[in-house]
């Protein structure tokens, strides 16, 4: 089975979380969304030049008016059908089998699937949570088996209203999560350092 590098990983990781192939008349859209604010930086400073160095692929900033929300897009049959290749349904995710179809580094691919459709929140006083979530049960076993590879204990994947998740608890390993999977997204090591500050 072959093997992503780093920034494949990474990337596959994003597109699980926040990303989404769409067909065109004679082409593939790549878009990757988020918070027109909260997301901004990690959007441009980071998911964008991950694409450059992979794929050559200038994703341009679209902002959707009248809402919180940005994307950024490319256009390219070529990448397209290497990302479905690797797993990345084409159309809605709603429904898909989420996992990936090549070997994935684990680090760089949980964090981009953690830097998309993750979070880190305080639960009481100087206590943090961290929480991943999605739409595909598949996806959230795989990525708990990941971390439980990697020395973590997460709970037991549940089911909310719509989607499935799982958590990290203890103290310990949210530190040694921060430290070793090393999120990219701002959002989540400002909430973090506001967590500890108190």
């Amino acid at each position: 089975m072959m093997r992503l590098g780093e920034e494949e990983s990474e990337i596959l990781g994003i597109m699980f979380g926040d990303g989404s192939l769409r067909p065109t008349h004679s082409s593939l859209k790549i878009e990757v969304s988020g918070h027109k604010i909260d997301d901004r930086d990690y959007l441009l400073n980071h998911v964008a030049p991950l694409f450059n160095r992979a794929f050559k692929l200038d994703m341009k900033p679209y902002y959707r008016r009248r809402e919180n929300a940005m994307v950024i897009y490319a256009y390219s049959k070529r990448v397209g059908l290497l990302l479905h290749e690797w797993g990345m349904p084409i159309g809605s995710k709603m429904r898909a089998v989420l996992l990936p179809r090549v070997q994935v580094e684990e680090v760089p691919f949980i964090r981009g699937l953690f830097d998309t459709d993750g979070c880190i929140y305080r639960k009481y006083g100087p206590y943090a949570q961290l929480q991943f979530k999605s739409s595909s049960p598949e996806l959230m076993e795989y990525v708990r088996k990941l971390l439980a590879r990697l020395g973590f204990r997460p709970t037991m994947v549940i089911k909310d209203e719509t989607r499935f998740k799982f958590y990290i608890c203890r103290q310990r390993e949210i530190a040694r999560f921060m430290h070793l999977i090393r999120p990219a997204n701002i959002k989540h090591l400002r909430r973090y350092e506001a967590i500890m500050a108190r």
